[in-house]
């Protein structure tokens, strides 16, 4: 190492770095998020797990929309299958009665009415309704007009048209914030709930990236996850499971969960979520790294895609499935458990930088140290994240199963290409959890 820890090589050509910080949970920003919801049954599903993350994010905006499957009419046109907005109540309530149990097993936990005073209702009389102003999207304004500059997650579980009606205000009345915002604002589309996206947002506002999320991607935890999971991962959603980690002797938040003869019923809005959630994977830095929201490819500048269906290799949100299953579980169990009763995700740490340059041939050393909150026994894995990088052959990871590993760049890596590779933490604890940490190489001059 040089004097201030920089990344160098040794006539073997070992490459080393320097150490993050002790705690590189602590270093994690959390990000912004906004949700827009139609009400859904599936909606209210994931809403159900999403407040259970709560602590994760900074939550600017809860935001009542509508869809093509839903909106509430008005004097001149009928509603169609509108859910009232008083079920966000119902759960806030119900979360709020869990909250002084939540919030000893993870900081940052915000209050009920700290995220009722999120709670607005956004553009929901018709579908891909845009038309006015709406509390909602105006809230939506607020926050892409203030001056920080990080990133805010703008996710539809419904259709965009609050979304998009927030950025026609903006064009309409602040035309020169237009690049700043388009800068900031990311949206997560669960594929087309109405034309909004491609009638306005994608005319008007052509630089505001967009990961859209087709099916079979989110139709994996959706009305149709018993048709798309494979059966090692299917019973993590049946009655069984579902009624012993989830549905019985969980607290009323747990108990306001819509399901089907206590099986898992849809989630098909909580990939949107899901890709936001701190993993360690680095899933919410780029699209195309994938996650537990599912792995994107370029379809137009700006706008990304789901794989599933479009590029081999396995489905990009199943893939995790078994793994926010029991992470979902053990936050179910932070709502009735004392601390010590239930488990809590182990803390990794890289030795060395998550970004790493080397050239073909060069043997590179990974090391990552663990802790568990609980005591628990850990188990290392370090593994070649294959569709995520750009190197299109096989890779392979010396003595994997340790701590400390090492990792040969192909010789006929060529300048520019990358390779994902991640650590993954396991604890022995009921349910076991994961955390993770990727280091992304990418090949440099020799």
């Amino acid at each position: 190492m040089d004097k201030c820890g920089a990344a160098v090589i040794t006539t073997t050509l070992v490459f080393l770095a320097v150490a993050e910080p002790a705690s590189a949970e602590d270093a994690v920003q959390r990000p912004r998020v906004i949700v827009t919801t139609d009400g859904e049954v599936d909606d209210r599903c994931s809403m159900n797990r999403f407040l259970l993350y709560a602590n994760d994010w900074d939550i600017r905006g809860l935001i009542h929309s509508s869809s093509k499957h839903h909106w509430k009419g008005n004097a001149e046109h009928l509603g169609h299958k509108w859910n009232d907005v008083s079920w966000l109540d119902e759960q806030l309530a119900a979360y709020e009665a869990v909250y002084p149990q939540l919030k000893r097993h993870a900081p940052g936990y915000p209050t009920a009415d700290e995220l009722r005073s999120q709670v607005f209702v956004g553009n929901i009389e018709l579908e891909g309704d845009m038309r006015e102003a709406t509390p909602g999207s105006n809230r939506i304004v607020d926050i892409l007009l203030e001056e920080d500059p990080s990133r805010v997650w703008l996710q539809a579980w419904g259709g965009a048209n609050t979304i998009a009606r927030a950025l026609k205000t903006i064009q309409e009345k602040y035309p020169n914030r237009v690049d700043e915002v388009s800068a900031k604002a990311k949206i997560y589309l669960i594929t087309h709930q109405d034309n909004t996206y491609d009638t306005y947002i994608r005319k008007e506002w052509p630089d505001v990236e967009v990961l859209l999320s087709n099916y079979p991607s989110f139709g994996a935890i959706a009305y149709g996850w018993g048709k798309l999971l494979p059966p090692a991962e299917k019973k993590y959603f049946g009655r069984v499971w579902m009624r012993e980690n989830l549905l019985t002797d969980h607290g009323p938040l747990l108990d306001l969960y819509e399901h089907k003869e206590l099986r898992f019923r849809s989630e098909g809005d909580s990939p949107a979520f899901l890709h936001v959630i701190n993993t360690g994977l680095r899933s919410d830095e780029h699209p195309t790294y994938g996650g537990w929201g599912g792995r994107f490819y370029q379809a137009k500048p700006h706008l990304w895609r789901s794989v599933d269906g479009k590029q081999p290799g396995p489905h990009s949100i199943s893939r995790w499935a078994i793994d926010f299953q029991n992470d979902w579980a053990a936050r179910a169990d932070w709502c009735v458990k004392n601390y010590e009763q239930a488990n809590h995700h182990p803390v990794v740490t890289l030795r060395h930088d998550q970004n790493i340059t080397a050239p073909p041939g060069a043997n590179i050393m990974l090391e990552a140290e663990a802790t568990d909150p609980d005591g628990d026994t850990l188990q290392y894995r370090w593994w070649p994240y294959q569709e995520a990088g750009t190197y299109p052959a096989a890779l392979t990871i010396e003595n994997a199963a340790t701590p400390r590993a090492t990792f040969r760049v192909p010789d006929d890596v060529q300048p520019g290409q990358t390779m994902h590779l991640v650590c993954t933490v396991t604890d022995n604890g009921s349910p076991p959890l994961k955390k993770h940490r990727r280091v992304i190489v990418t090949c440099g001059p020799e």
